[in-house]
């Protein structure tokens, strides 16, 4: 059985290449005349973990196209550079051994989990970006049917949906860094509700 075709609206993905946060796709339309080549972003972080293009471009020479495809893996490229030079100390891999396996009556909402390793893109497998604070979704319940994990990365506080298999465990109290623990802070006293202001307090 021919494997299905993945598809850019009406243009075929001939490259897809993953780099930081999104791929850049570069697709093929031999029935349009004027601009057979699309190139585009495609991001997969969504509720339904499903593609989702945006930023597209048509082109009627398959050069330019290419220009255009390296010109935006090279920005993405610089931007992760960017990104890497403000952190100020080694983040290495957190492994399987520096973590208490999630049984599957654990429940994780409102606590520090880390990431497999193999879920992570090449450019983002170091430990700030492993450690997630999980927020919700059903497969964050004990013995839930359920799949999807909802989670802010802890140190940078971007948002991203994951599966409970994507999930390795709670990282064992003598592997936690000082700037983890100073992150996980950080993020409760931002999410702490305001405490209500007495009548004493607003004379």
């Amino acid at each position: 059985m021919d494997q299905e075709k993945r598809m850019a609206g009406d243009y075929e993905v001939y490259h897809a290449l993953p780099i930081g946060r999104v791929e850049v796709v570069l697709g093929i339309d031999i029935t349009n005349d004027k601009k057979p080549y699309l190139v585009c972003y495609c991001d997969k972080n969504n509720l339904f973990g499903i593609d989702q293009y945006y930023g597209a471009e048509g082109y009627a020479d398959y050069l330019v196209a290419m220009q255009e495809f390296t010109k935006l893996m090279q920005w993405e490229i610089e931007k992760l550079q960017t990104e890497r030079a403000v952190i100020a100390e080694p983040m290495p891999l957190i492994q399987p051994t520096h973590c208490i396996p999630i049984k599957g009556e654990d429940d994780l909402t409102g606590k520090i989990v880390v990431v497999r390793p193999g879920w992570l893109r090449p450019a983002f497998q170091t430990a700030d970006h492993q450690l997630i604070w999980v927020t919700g979704g059903f497969g964050a319940s004990g013995n839930s049917r359920g799949r999807a994990v909802y989670a802010e990365t802890l140190y940078s506080g971007d948002e991203y949906r994951y599966n409970r298999e994507d999930l390795m465990g709670f990282l064992k109290p003598e592997h936690t860094r000082t700037w983890a623990a100073e992150k996980l802070a950080q993020r409760q006293a931002e999410k702490a509700p305001s405490k209500p202001r007495s009548r004493d307090d607003a004379r």
